[in-house]
């Protein structure tokens, strides 16, 4: 096993926030992890385990004592009880259409037993304990944007607007379990005089200090990772369009832009697709950018004013489907490159949106599309190979067209096998429902090529964040939102690993892979990078539901 580059923190995802005990000795880190938009013009969120932690650090160790994962909005404000092993943990956001949620938790680190003084509660800006440390008070913002009287047409105001409330934090608050239901006082407003100012310095400042080194190690989520070579990786985040490693850990090669780096491609060559970043009215634009990997270099190959997905094959074709969403109306965005022949070929494949249409197979003979039914429709999608020509063949239907909800497949991940029983294709990923409180229903199956014979099938809790196939041993990998890590047997569908992942011993999401010589890459969305043999994933998660990949 290697580790290649450890941030100065583990288990830290993008960091937002840094709190210190009293007493010194104790760090509280707050991070974010991203959602699955890798490249833009795809999303996967079903099931999806870690978007928000506090980690808690002693001084000079890099690993976290206790980590709480459980919230489901961003953190805004810590405090530490004053003598027991609680923390205080005010959360929330607006929705982006009229209401502001929030969460107030507390949490026991010992235990790990945690409480929610109010059943529901807008967003939390402030919270703190009294110096008994059995009263909690918080600065909360309205339910809604026009909530007892405010004028929405006034934002600042509406910003503006906080509320204090109180609750019990006692022994007997926490044997009794029951959370109250909060009422909020118009008169209990705070003023704005009476309000703390931020922390000067960004947190990433703060946490070198009180560690007493220059500056954090820090490195984003993984959004792609391959192999170069039996002892090289390329690796994307968001601090580069490339990076390369040895599997000893050296750096071989670092290529910075504009932008970053959102797919590395394998076809007969090595193709990067980088996201160009706006600045001013244009600041959530991204486009893309496709780069041919060379001797001297990363080389621009096309540049693209709109959001893409590619996929290559071994002969050298690069097909790219435009995210439709972002243009409606528009006419054919796709495009088919042959860079062996200096052909372009525009093309309509048919409507592409990122929730449907990404299915993500590089490196194999053949171009894999998704195309719905019909081709402008996202539903009834149909497995496609697109032709050399630019035709468009469809060969089966993803799942089975019964024209009920499930029959929709969304958020789909694939891996091409081919093996003792023939070219086939590994595809994962979610049955659509109408209802947001069904639970998650997935999938994940193996079927031959051309016929679409079916040799297994599991169900799955969360979506697929990548595939990849292991000819050696014989197995296809399965990475999973809600952090679980499948090894299948390729031809019988036996699952020989059915594990959640952990670094350091505290869960993690794998969020790009690839496979070689019975090895895997594998890239996390805590910016880790573990390269691990099979033998030795099979052996540490045996009759276990965890592994340990770090």
């Amino acid at each position: 096993m290697t580790r290649i580059m450890d941030p100065t923190l583990h288990a830290t995802g993008r960091i937002t926030g840094a709190f210190f005990h009293p007493a010194g000795d104790i760090a509280a880190v707050v991070s974010e992890f991203p959602l699955l938009i890798n490249p833009p013009a795809r999303a996967a969120y079903g099931g999806t385990a870690l978007r928000y932690r506090v980690g808690l650090y002693r001084r000079g160790a890099a690993v976290p004592f206790a980590v709480f994962d459980e919230l489901r909005l961003p953190i805004n404000d810590l405090d530490f009880h004053p003598s027991l092993p609680r923390l205080l943990i005010g959360a929330g956001s607006y929705d982006g259409g009229y209401l502001f949620e929030g969460e107030l938790v507390v949490w026991d680190w010992q235990s790990g037993h945690n409480r929610r003084p109010f059943a529901d509660i807008p967003e939390v800006q402030r919270c703190r304990y009294d110096a008994s440390g059995e009263r909690i008070e918080a600065w909360v913002r309205p339910w809604n944007e026009e909530w007892d009287g405010l004028d929405d047409s006034d934002w600042p105001a509406v910003l503006d607007t906080l509320f204090r409330v109180q609750a019990d934090d006692s022994d007997a608050a926490w044997a009794a379990q029951t959370p109250a239901v909060l009422e909020l006082d118009p008169a209990a407003t705070v003023a704005a005089a009476q309000r703390p100012a931020d922390e000067p310095s960004p947190p990433t400042t703060r946490l070198a200090q009180w560690l007493g080194v220059p500056a954090l190690e820090c490195r984003s989520a993984i959004r792609d990772i391959v192999w170069l070579g039996p002892q090289r990786i390329g690796v994307t985040h968001d601090d580069c369009l490339l990076d390369i490693y040895g599997t000893d850990g050296t750096r071989l090669a670092h290529y910075a832009g504009s932008g970053y780096g959102a797919e590395i491609l394998r076809g007969a060559g090595v193709h990067v697709h980088g996201v160009q970043l706006q600045d001013g009215p244009e600041a959530y634009r991204r486009d893309s950018r496709l780069y041919r990997l060379t001797d001297d270099g990363l080389v621009l190959v096309r540049a693209y004013d709109d959001e893409y997905t590619f996929s290559a094959s071994t002969d050298g074709r690069l097909l790219g489907r435009r995210n439709r969403l972002r243009a409606p109306g528009s006419t054919a965005g796709d495009t088919l490159l042959d860079p062996a022949r200096d052909s372009v070929r525009r093309l309509d494949i048919g409507h592409y949106d990122c929730f449907n249409h990404y299915l993500g197979i590089s490196g194999a003979p053949q171009l894999f599309a998704l195309q719905g039914t019909p081709a402008s429709s996202h539903e009834h999608k149909y497995l496609c190979i697109v032709q050399p020509d630019g035709e468009v063949r469809r060969l089966w239907p993803l799942l089975k067209p019964d024209r009920t909800p499930a029959s929709h497949a969304m958020e789909c991940r694939g891996a091409y096998v081919e093996d003792a029983l023939g070219a086939g294709v590994a595809i994962a990923g979610r049955h659509y429902s109408p209802s947001v409180s069904e639970p998650y229903q997935g999938f994940i199956y193996r079927k031959q090529l051309p016929s679409g014979q079916e040799l297994w099938r599991h169900p799955t809790a969360a979506s697929p964040s990548s595939l990849a196939h292991l000819p050696e041993a014989g197995l296809v990998a399965a990475a999973f939102l809600d952090g679980r890590l499948l090894l299948i047997d390729a031809r019988s569908g036996a699952r020989r690993l059915d594990a959640k992942v952990r670094i350091d011993g505290w869960p993690t999401l794998i969020y790009a892979m690839d496979a070689r010589d019975g090895h895997l890459a594998l890239g996390t969305a805590d910016g880790r990078i573990v390269v691990q043999s099979v033998e030795a994933l099979l052996a540490a998660g045996s009759d276990r539901p965890w592994v340990e990949i770090g």
